[in-house]
């Protein structure tokens, strides 16, 4: 039993923007060997759906509900995890490491690069 059907009414179920569907069909074009990790609806937020693709690039949309989800991946032909049963991928992880990584050293090149212009001045 869930808090809200103590009051005896749910929140109406917000429908998937066309555009999140949208962008989550051009992402799996393409990307190859992807994987979808349905993820569960909260108090506040609905359910969504994240895209992984073999090297742990992901993208993540809402997609209003469990029905949609299978409908969507079912078109796309890729596999439905639940991220809740299964967890993400260790690529996921591994993938989102690197890129932190480069974008803080990227980041800090660009601070030394303006500090020795600043000081040519």
């Amino acid at each position: 039993m869930g808090i809200r059907d103590l009051f005896g009414r749910r929140k109406p179920r917000i429908p998937a923007d066309p555009a999140d569907l949208d962008h989550l069909r051009r992402w799996c074009r393409t990307r190859v060997g992807v994987e979808a990790f349905l993820e569960p609806e909260t108090l506040v937020s609905v359910p969504g759906l994240c895209l992984v693709a073999f090297d742990g690039e992901w993208t993540r949309r809402p997609v209003g509900d469990v029905a949609t989800a299978r409908r969507i991946t079912s078109e796309l032909k890729v596999p439905l995890f639940d991220a809740t049963v299964n967890g993400y991928p260790q690529r996921m992880r591994d993938y989102e490491e690197v890129r932190i990584k480069r974008e803080r050293r990227e980041r800090a090149e660009r601070l030394r690069e303006g500090m020795r212009k600043a000081d040519e001045r």
